[in-house]
């Protein structure tokens, strides 16, 4: 059956420079058809490919750090696919699994590959999955969620009391963060900052934040601090930080004694090359800062809390959808051949939730 099948792959064919050539960076190109040779292995048909920002850390050597993918290696990121093939007992055909696995049409797994999951069994009915979609598996109940989930639960252990700002509150992350921050803890007020008025109607309308602030509109350090004084009058007490840029400057200079600002992403800077520092957006004066209002900087990365899910995320996360407590976007791109245009529309603010591609 899979000799009749093409299969076709991404790889990284340069390292971009910059936001121009984002969509350059990977080539389409074919790839052989996977054959099963052991008894372990099944041949997953992908159905969902997930694009994130953080991505860019493995395209160049950026102000992120970490390892770049070698020229010619295909790109990993997370992915839905259903099973087509299969001589593993534990995976059999029709099942729908998810994993951090490279962007081909079809692949050869075993079983082992980077934080694989059963998302559904060929003979579960009536799944939360049945009703929401197969692509929340790399969304809304996937990484980006876990993302939100653990930064306000844990890491920010947001109260009552505590006023929170949310920047990139319009994405996969922003959205939820805002959310749980707001309906889950209880928070006295969530002001997300996003691009866009139809962006900041949507935070507040549909998703319960308690304000939204258009950065396109506010768009320098002084505009933005005016702003936030309006609005949250009482003062800041927490920052959940997706983008760096002039909005965490502003946060820095008006944010309350105790503060915690919540260091999740830094999509302004994330094409940015070290090699380049004049190009990175760093603020010698954020530790000064820090010093005599005795601030707290969180940095997290969502991998550190992977082996919680199960008894944690994946207990809370379907009840609050089903319940329709937290609510979710997706932006679907179609096509497997339209991965790099996806990815670019984390850069460029076009999407509202989660971007995801539909092979």
């Amino acid at each position: 059956m899979t000799n009749e099948l093409k299969n076709e792959e991404f790889v990284l064919s340069t390292r971009p420079s910059d936001q121009s050539e984002i969509k350059s960076t990977w080539k389409l190109q074919s790839c052989p058809m996977p054959t099963i040779t052991n008894d372990n292995e099944f041949i997953i048909k992908t159905l969902f490919v997930s694009v994130d920002p953080y991505l860019s850390s493995s395209l160049k050597k950026s102000a992120l750090g970490g390892d770049t993918n070698p020229i010619g290696s295909a790109q990993i990121s997370g992915l839905v696919g259903r099973v087509i093939e299969s001589k593993n007992s534990n995976i059999p055909v029709d099942t729908i699994v998810q994993g951090y696995l490279p962007w081909r049409r079809y692949i050869l797994a075993n079983g082992t590959e980077g934080r694989l999951r059963v998302v559904q069994k060929s003979t579960e009915k009536n799944t939360i999955y049945d009703n929401i979609g197969f692509s929340t598996a790399v969304g809304v109940l996937g990484m980006p969620s876990q993302t939100a989930y653990y930064g306000i639960l844990s890491v920010a252990n947001t109260q009552p009391s505590d006023v929170l700002v949310v920047s990139g509150a319009a994405g996969a992350v922003g959205t939820i963060t805002g959310q749980i921050a707001k309906k889950i803890r209880g928070a006295q007020k969530v002001i997300g900052i996003a691009g866009g008025q139809k962006k900041c109607d949507y935070l507040v309308n549909e998703l319960g934040f308690d304000a939204a602030i258009d950065y396109k509109e506010y768009n320098t350090k002084e505009k933005m601090i005016n702003r936030l004084k309006e609005l949250a009058p009482e003062g800041i007490t927490q920052y959940f930080d997706n983008t760096g840029g002039f909005v965490t400057d502003a946060i820095f200079d008006i944010i309350k004694r105790h503060g915690k600002i919540i260091i999740c992403g830094q999509i302004s800077t994330y094409n940015n090359s070290e090699e380049d520092p004049s190009k990175i957006n760093i603020y010698p004066n954020y530790l000064a800062k820090t010093i005599y209002r005795g601030l707290s900087i969180l940095g997290f990365v969502v991998s550190d809390f992977f082996d919680r899910n199960e008894e944690e995320f994946y207990k809370d996360m379907p009840v609050w959808l089903n319940e329709g407590t937290i609510k979710f976007q997706e932006t679907f791109v179609d096509g497997f051949e339209n991965l790099p245009r996806a990815y670019e529309m984390l850069f460029t603010g076009e999407n509202i939730g989660k971007v995801v591609v539909r092979v």
